[in-house]
């Protein structure tokens, strides 16, 4: 029903506009334009994902590196047997999974956003947060997804949401979902698919973020020749 991936500042600044639906021109072919307006997100924070990550990383320390991993982004999708349900209960459902994440990361201070897409074959959830950590040492917040994604995190996060859910939503949430036999294939062959596209995307972005860094680089080593010849 659910799976991760951590993303450098860079890989957002790309990212985020598939996210957020900031262009009409999309590499997967299944998202419906016509459909986007029913698209929405569950942050009421101001701004979009890019300004709310830029803001949060002013507030907290985070290394200075390209590789660093400064968003986390969780895609939960409908269960199965949500599918024919109205549209207000299928709202119900992403707001209380969202209740859950935000709780369970550090709070909405953590939350960059949380975008549900309705114009894709499959309804789901892009809850991108900053885990974020206590430095107890330094007497700080810190950027670290490894402490925050941990391997206890990752091995209760499916069961934790499940028992949550079964108690806030019961009269819509009641089998439960956990295994590629209750959430159904054609749900799981989406979800998998889906995460190959992020992907995909990930390392087109990578690479034009290279060609313009390259590019940019180039330009700075012209200017530098052209003052030094005056």
């Amino acid at each position: 029903m659910a799976h991760v991936e951590k993303y450098t500042k860079g890989s957002v600044q790309g990212l985020s506009i598939h996210w957020d639906r900031k262009t009409e021109n999309h590499s997967n072919q299944e998202i419906d334009n016509e459909r986007s307006n029913l698209n929405y997100d569950l942050c009421e924070k101001e701004g979009d994902t890019l300004s709310r990550m830029n803001d949060r990383l002013r507030e907290v320390h985070c290394l200075n590196r390209k590789d660093v991993k400064v968003c986390s982004d969780w895609v939960v999708t409908l269960p199965e047997n949500l599918k024919g349900t109205s549209e207000k209960e299928q709202r119900e459902f992403f707001e209380k999974t969202y209740e859950f994440l935000a709780n369970r990361y550090g709070g909405e201070k953590n939350v960059l956003s949380a975008n549900v897409h309705k114009d894709e074959t499959t309804p789901h959830m892009h809850f991108a947060f900053m885990p974020v950590v206590w430095d107890e040492k330094k007497q700080r917040e810190k950027v670290s997804a490894k402490e925050v994604l941990t391997r206890k995190d990752l091995k209760t996060f499916h069961q934790d949401l499940d028992t949550f859910l079964k108690k806030e939503i019961p009269h819509i949430y009641k089998d439960g979902i956990l295994n590629d036999k209750t959430i159904g294939v054609d749900t799981v062959k989406d979800l998998k698919k889906h995460s190959l596209e992020i992907e995909k995307q990930k390392k087109a972005m990578d690479a034009e973020i290279k060609i313009k860094e390259k590019d940019l680089e180039r330009k700075i080593q012209s200017l530098d020749k052209e003052f030094e010849s005056k």
